[in-house]
């Protein structure tokens, strides 16, 4: 159980569990609440009076840095809640913390981006400053934010980070605070020293206890195929308008081309560093492709203007998955450019675009990763023609 502040005694980070052991749903709640006003040090404890509880804590103090200085970061330990009813303090709860700090091997790491150790650290500390200052837009629904932090969490290589990403891009604004909230706290539990106990997590093991049915790939699978695999419900129309990608904000801040800017500095960094052979996607020869909406609308049992959307929506993730592609093609990421393959697959297939289906199947089965350029080139080539097929249709 994790909070922060800095040294103007200002709450500026909580973990899920501190919220919610508070009474409070979100971090705004708390903050707003002006708890620290509750808090003191006690024969070395920490002691949080609230009008229906006081709790006792033993603590450790870690020394942190962030983008507008240093701030203090507090692990509660060993915690006792005692009720208060009527002014009279009742009873004794102790909750047991088992968080499990989440290691980053920097030198394992560091070397398969090809960057130095000092370079990484550097690079991490600035997405988790660049993590503080989004934190209010990610609460505002901003995709764009998200987009960009997950993209800086797949450079770096934390999977825990770059999963609870991919779950926000997927769920509509209003259900996002509780997830928010869980980013923050495993933001905190990165640690660069390896654990006395530690163990190399499985991938399925990222996944929390309550969402351990949860398949890896319905996680990173793309919101058309969940569309699509519901279209007999009742409810079927509501469910589609309600996933539907939302309309990014042009109202950008200063601090998102900040995010973008880390990110392609990481990639070129990589890049520089790397023996990969470059690749670019830029001057590509646009490749034949048959497809009409309307086949695919007779199919579904759905009308084509609704197909025509998903179509949209796919081209749009596709431009924005072609960095990761990238980025991981770079690191010689086979799991993630596996995953998402699989992803982009599973939504062109639902879509019946033959063609990208066929040729992202291969990339999500590709074993040999020197073949991956010829596959990239290929996909890109049809995904060209399909963007400037809709974007005829929309002339027309």
């Amino acid at each position: 159980m994790y909070y922060g502040y800095s040294d103007d005694k200002e709450l500026i980070l909580a973990d899920k569990e501190f919220i919610e052991v508070l009474g409070f749903l979100s971090f705004e709640e708390l903050k707003q609440s002006n708890i620290m006003s509750n808090l003191k040090l006690e024969d070395n404890q920490i002691v949080i009076k609230q009008e229906h509880q006081l709790i006792n804590a033993n603590f450790l103090t870690y020394q942190s840095y962030g983008i507008q200085g240093s701030f203090n970061l507090i692990e509660l330990k060993d915690i006792r809640i005692k009720e208060i009813v009527d002014g009279v303090v009742k009873g004794q709860t102790t909750i047991q913390t088992n968080y499990k700090p989440i290691y980053l091997d920097v030198n394992k790491i560091s070397k398969e981006i090809g960057l130095s150790i000092e370079d990484y650290k550097l690079y991490l500390d600035s997405f988790i400053d660049q993590s503080i200052i989004d934190e209010k837009r990610l609460l505002e629904g901003n995709d764009k934010v998200v987009k960009n932090l997950a993209n800086l969490a797949l450079t770096l290589k934390i999977p825990h980070i770059n999963i609870i990403l991919l779950k926000i891009q997927k769920l509509p604004h209003n259900e996002r605070v509780h997830l928010i909230d869980e980013y923050y706290t495993k933001l905190a539990l990165l640690t660069l020293e390896k654990p006395k106990d530690y163990k190399e997590e499985l991938v399925d093991d990222i996944f929390e206890p309550d969402n351990n049915t949860e398949k890896k790939e319905e996680v990173l699978n793309s919101r058309f195929s969940e569309l699509l695999q519901n279209v007999e419900s009742d409810k079927k129309s509501e469910q589609l308008k309600e996933f539907k990608l939302d309309e990014l904000s042009d109202d950008m801040s200063l601090d998102e081309p900040k995010s973008k800017e880390i990110s392609e500095a990481f990639n070129k960094e990589i890049q520089s560093h790397s023996k990969v052979k470059e690749i670019s996607l830029e001057n590509i020869t646009p490749l034949p492709i048959s497809y009409n909406p309307q086949t695919a609308a007779d199919e579904l049992n759905l009308p084509v203007v609704l197909i025509e959307e998903f179509v949209d929506d796919f081209i749009e993730q596709a431009h924005h998955d072609k960095d990761h592609l990238l980025a991981s093609y770079y690191q010689k990421d086979m799991d993630n450019i596996h995953e998402l393959g699989h992803k982009l697959k599973g939504a062109a297939s639902n879509l019946r675009i033959n063609e990208l289906s066929d040729i992202l199947e291969e990339i999500q089965f590709c074993t040999e990763h020197e073949k991956l350029e010829g596959l990239f080139k290929e996909y890109w080539g049809h995904f060209l023609s399909l963007e400037d097929y809709m974007q005829q249709l929309k002339r027309a």
